[in-house]
């Protein structure tokens, strides 16, 4: 089988063919990092860091909704008070409220219990 070197137009990996059959279809911003690299030195440009590219950008655009979500449109506004664990473990490494905990005591105020 044929890798990625040896013919760059094609991916014959079983494992992504779900995804597509070239970069460009794979991986979702491969024409991102191609325009900051250039078209020539995008054939020196690993795979796996496209790869690591795509990543980063989406845990970008969740920080961005997280953020909008609380209110918070620069990073050193956000404090522990805006985010919620999703598991007791978590709450209990990070000291951050269980999600199902979180606003206990405020509702029960309003409930009046």
């Amino acid at each position: 089988m044929a890798g990625y070197k040896d013919n760059p137009d094609k991916l014959e990996l079983n494992t992504i063919g779900q995804f597509g059959s070239t970069p460009e279809e794979i991986f979702i911003n491969y024409e991102d990092v191609k325009n900051m690299v250039g078209a020539k030195e995008m054939k020196n440009i690993p795979l796996g860091a496209v790869g690591i590219y795509s990543y980063v950008d989406k845990l970008k655009v969740g920080l961005q909704q997280l953020m909008a979500g609380a209110r918070c449109f620069s990073t050193p506004a956000i404090t522990r008070g805006e985010l919620l664990s999703l598991s007791e473990e978590c709450a209990k490494v990070t000291g951050i409220p269980y999600l199902m905990e979180a606003g206990r005591e405020e509702a029960m105020k309003i409930l009046g219990s």
